[in-house]
């Protein structure tokens, strides 16, 4: 299940668990809503952290050819 805790410009999007009661989902909701400001949505919230520690990147050999 997706939660935008954030508007329809600049969503900010979190996933919780589905099978979540639904007075569960709303505390859940509620308190993420409360602490939004602890997360960092994009890296322009990483400030003073280089892009390249917080970037997942595959690094592929491109000579080696896939199998079958």
């Amino acid at each position: 299940m997706k939660l935008n805790l954030g508007t329809d410009a600049e969503p900010q999007m979190m996933k919780i668990n589905a099978q979540l009661e639904t007075c569960k989902v709303l505390e859940m909701e509620q308190m993420f809503k409360e602490f939004k400001d602890v997360f960092s949505w994009t890296y322009k919230y990483l400030k003073g952290i280089p892009p390249k520690l917080t970037q997942h990147i595959i690094e592929l050999d491109t000579s080696i050819l896939p199998t079958h």
